[in-house]
């Protein structure tokens, strides 16, 4: 992507991204009038083609905007919505222009559609399920909630007694919820990071022990370095997750982005809490609202252990390539482009 392009929506997310306005969506209130406003600016049409009204990019130009979102703090399911409107709009599909969640429908004992912890879904007005062969646009009005474990007013579990209560069914290709979920919830990832990064060493400059900035003690030096890894690591991998010239990403990339980004969360949110101290937990401060993020989204469909599994099952099913060699055929960017084109 045009780096003026993802730098205009920072910017815009910026201004409409305030702390206060940020705090105030995390307690259930004003999320309807920040997602219009976030709406208005036209990027989640960024992967709809262009004969269908959106602005045709590949997910590899798309992606730096889920980053740009997280590194915001908005916390409505913007990755999501630009998967699901691209998927929508494919298949020939008009729906309101409404925050879209995605999710997996669970194994139930009768007629029931329910998906659990659903990232957003309290801030979103439908959630695009996955079930069996089919894909459901299920509105989350419709729907019994229970708050979620980590953002209990933003996100939640949710339940419809069947699956005519959809208000779209349409084919499901080979694109899962969990690989959709993994790219841009990589992607997100790392936006967040990024922003502890700098939260902690703002407040690590700022604060004073024995007479000097504790961020000149060599112990704070060296947790700082490490944040500072994990945080660069983790866009490297979102760039993976989205690589390629389709709209949809490639699972197996999608799965080690997601897995590299879970691995580098647990040691950043760490650091950044351990440099923070008490202050870090407060409600008045930011750093809880994106490390609570952190910590949902590796829950969320994509877990470590998925993707790894994922990972492993890829390796095994290599045709006899030696480990470095299915690394630089199937792991580089370059090879879901390949793929795409072969297809």
């Amino acid at each position: 992507m045009n780096e003026s392009i993802s730098e205009e929506f920072r910017r815009a997310l910026a201004d409409l991204c305030t702390d206060e306005r940020v705090r105030a969506v995390e307690a259930g209130q004003h999320a309807h009038a920040l997602w219009e406003a976030v709406d208005a600016l036209g990027y989640t049409d960024a992967l709809v083609a262009e004969e269908h009204g959106g602005a045709g990019l590949s997910l590899a130009e798309a992606g730096e905007l889920a980053s740009a979102a997280g590194h915001a703090g908005l916390g409505h399911p913007f990755g999501e919505t630009m998967l699901a409107r691209a998927l929508l709009a494919r298949a020939g599909c008009e729906v309101e222009r409404t925050a879209i969640a995605i999710a997996r429908a669970q194994p139930a004992h009768d007629a029931a559609i329910v998906c659990r912890e659903v990232s957003g879904a309290q801030l979103a007005q439908h959630v695009l399920v996955e079930a069996g062969s089919e894909w459901l646009l299920m509105p989350c009005k419709a729907a019994s909630m229970t708050a979620g474990r980590f953002r209990p007013q933003a996100s939640a579990s949710l339940r419809w007694t069947s699956r005519e209560q959809a208000v779209v069914r349409m084919a499901r290709g080979a694109e899962t919820a969990e690989s959709l979920c993994s790219a841009v919830h990589a992607a997100a990832m790392a936006g967040a990071m990024a922003r502890i990064l700098e939260l902690t060493l703002r407040y690590a400059g700022d604060r004073r022990q024995f007479g000097k900035a504790i961020d000149q003690f060599q112990a704070v030096q060296q947790d700082l370095a490490v944040l500072a890894e994990e945080a660069h690591a983790s866009a490297v991998a979102a760039r993976i997750g989205c690589a390629g010239e389709a709209a949809l990403p490639d699972a197996l990339l999608a799965a080690v982005a997601k897995l590299r980004a879970c691995e580098a969360a647990a040691p950043a949110v760490a650091i950044a809490h351990a440099v923070h101290g008490a202050i870090g937990v407060t409600e008045e401060h930011m750093l809880g609202i994106f490390t609570a993020r952190l910590h949902e989204w590796r829950a969320a469909p994509g877990t470590e252990r998925a993707c790894a599994e994922r990972l492993g099952r890829g390796v095994l099913g290599a045709d006899g390539l030696s480990l470095s060699r299915f690394v630089a055929t199937r792991l580089a960017p370059a090879a879901a482009t390949a793929a795409e084109a072969r297809a």
